[in-house]
């Protein structure tokens, strides 16, 4: 062995004498970079940090910053300041930022959320009907149709009306389950019908590719409060 060697197996050593208990505590304050790394150690370290992370989580930000890149980071940073192993990350866009046009708000902050959480992350940004709030409970309404990475649709003659912007950032932890985005993608000249029931369709399809079974454990659709398109979906899909 050279003397690299032997240091790094004599740090391995000293690592593998704490305590299982007082290692669960450190790894759990760990932010998700940090958590990630933590598990890399080694196996002992790996099962520690299997055990912190065992139940579905679910951490979120918002940020009410003009500024669509600091707006991005300061979520981001917030999300992923505890241990957590995103498996899908959903923005919510509201208000403009710095001028940037909806749709171009919208793609540059999935590039930005995606280059922070990894490509293998699905992530899904969008603008539609509803209510977003930080502590302050200023409230801002707002609608847009919907986007998805692979799908987007941009209304050029959008309305928001409110206070100011907000970004609010969600990421998802779901041990034991595979998630996707399947985009609901529409022809000119295709049927409605035919739209919808392609879309459920490829949901079934992706459930039992996974599971084995045709209907998934959870959904979560976004829409435009103009179109009965989610009404449509949940009475094919039963």
């Amino acid at each position: 062995m050279t003397s690299r060697t032997l240091r790094q197996s004599g740090t391995v050593a000293c690592i593998d004498l704490i305590g299982e208990d007082l290692l669960h505590n450190i790894v759990g304050r760990l932010p998700a970079t940090s958590f990630a790394s933590a598990a890399c150690v080694s196996r002992f370290w790996n099962l520690v940090c299997d055990r912190v992370l065992y139940r579905p989580k679910l951490s979120s930000a918002c940020s009410p910053n003009p500024s669509l890149e600091v707006a991005v980071e300061e979520v981001v940073n917030k999300v992923l300041s505890e241990p957590i192993r995103p498996h899908f990350a959903i923005a919510s866009l509201v208000g403009s930022f710095e001028n940037i046009e909806a749709e171009d708000a919208l793609g540059k902050a999935r590039d930005l959320i995606t280059a922070a959480v990894g490509t293998h992350v699905p992530v899904i940004t969008h603008c539609s009907l509803g209510i977003i709030s930080d502590e302050s409970q200023e409230q801002v309404t707002y609608r847009l149709p919907i986007a998805s990475p692979a799908y987007r649709v941009f209304n050029p003659n959008v309305l928001i009306q409110g206070k100011s912007n907000r970004i609010m950032l969600t990421v998802g932890f779901l041990p034991g389950m595979k998630v996707t985005a399947i985009p609901l993608l529409q022809q000119i000249e295709e049927p409605e019908t035919l739209m919808f029931d392609k879309f459920v369709t490829d949901i079934r399809e992706f459930s039992t590719s996974v599971s084995g079974c045709n209907s998934p454990a959870a959904i979560i659709m976004f829409g435009d409060r103009y179109h009965d398109g989610i009404i449509n979906v949940v009475e094919k899909m039963g």
